[in-house]
C-alpha cells in the first residue's frame, strides 16, 4: 500500500500505482517514462526501492504476510509479468504495459553510463558476477562499475559498508526472489545508493550463462512459454500458479473488484 509520504514524493513522471490483487504496480507507458522517473529520483538523491512484480511474487505474497507487506512498501513496482498485465485488464479494463526487470536493468546501465553514475553488482556466483562485470563494461563504454560481490557471503554488514564506500548510485541485487528483495528491505536504510533493485538472473544472462528467450517471445510477453518448452518439468508448477492467480483475479472481479487474499 502506498503511504501518504510516498504519494507526496511522487514525481510528475510517475503515474499513480494500481492495486493489482493487493500489490501496487506503477502503470508506466514506456521504458522511457520509467527511466525518466528513476533519473529524476537519482539526481535529486531520493532513495528508491524498485521491485519487478509478477504473478508468482504476488501469489507467494498472498500466503506470506511479511512478503506481502514488503511488496506493498516498494517505492516502485513495475509490471514484470504478462499475468500482471492481464490482471489489470480484468480488474480495471486497462492493461499495464510490461516493463520487465531484466530489460529495465540493461536500460538503466545504459543510462548510468551516460550520466556517470556508479553501479554496484551484488549476487550470483563469483564466476557469473565477474564475467557479467567484464561483458557489461564492453557493452556500455564508460560504465562505472564501482564495486561487486557475489551472492555467497556471510557478513551483510561488510557488504553494506563496501557498497557505501564505493559511492554507487545504483545497486543491483541478483539473489533470486524473494531473497533479493528481503535483503534489500532489511538493509535499505543503511545503504546510500539512490536506487536498489532486485534483478534475478540478469547477471547470468549478462555473463552468457543463461540464454534469454528469443526476441519473438519477449516482444509478445510469452517468455513463460519459452521457458516451459525448454524446462517443462521445472516450469510446470509455475504454470499452475499462473492459472490459480488468474482464477483468483476473475473471482475478485466478480466479487466487485476486491482483492481476494484469503487463499487456500
Amino acid at each position: 500500500m502506498t503511504t501518504e509520504t510516498q504519494v507526496l514524493e511522487t514525481t510528475t513522471h510517475m503515474p499513480a500505482p494500481l492495486d493489482v490483487m493487493g500489490v501496487p504496480v506503477v502503470p508506466f507507458e514506456t521504458y522511457g517514462q520509467a527511466l525518466e522517473c528513476i533519473e529524476e529520483k537519482v539526481e535529486s538523491q531520493q532513495k528508491s526501492f524498485c521491485i519487478a512484480m509478477n504473478p508468482i511474487k504476488i501469489y507467494n505474497a498472498w500466503r506470506q504476510p511479511e512478503l506481502r507487506n514488503l511488496l506493498r512498501q516498494a517505492d516502485m513496482g513495475i509490471c514484470d509479468g504478462v499475468g500482471v498485465s492481464v490482471a489489470s485488464r480484468i480488474l480495471y479494463g486497462r492493461s499495464i504495459p510490461r516493463i520487465t526487470g531484466c530489460d529495465l536493468f540493461f536500460r538503466l546501465l545504459g543510462l548510468a553510463s551516460r550520466k556517470g553514475w556508479g553501479v554496484y553488482l551484488l549476487g550470483a556466483s563469483s564466476q557469473s558476477n565477474t564475467t557479467a562485470r567484464l561483458r557489461l563494461q564492453e557493452m556500455y563504454p564508460g560504465l562505472k562499475i564501482v564495486g561487486s560481490q557475489d551472492g555467497y557471503f556471510e557478513d551483510s554488514q561488510e557488504v553494506v559498508e563496501d557498497i557505501n564506500a564505493s559511492g554507487a548510485r545504483l545497486l543491483f541485487v541478483a539473489m533470486g526472489s524473494p531473497r533479493q528483495e528481503q535483503w534489500i528491505w532489511r538493509h535499505r536504510e543503511e545503504i546510500n545508493a539512490s536506487l536498489c533493485m532486485g534483478v534475478g538472473g540478469s547477471f547470468d544472462i549478462a555473463s552468457g550463462n543463461i540464454r534469454r528467450a528469443p526476441r519473438f517471445f519477449r516482444m509478445t510477453g510469452t517468455e513463460f512459454l519459452f521457458r516451459f518448452l525448454v524446462e517443462p518439468r521445472k516450469r510446470l508448477s509455475h504454470q499452475g500458479i499462473l492459472l490459480r492467480f488468474l482464477f483468483q483475479v476473475v473471482r475478485a472481479k466478480l466479487s466487485g473488484g476486491r482483492a481476494c487474499i484469503e487463499w487456500t
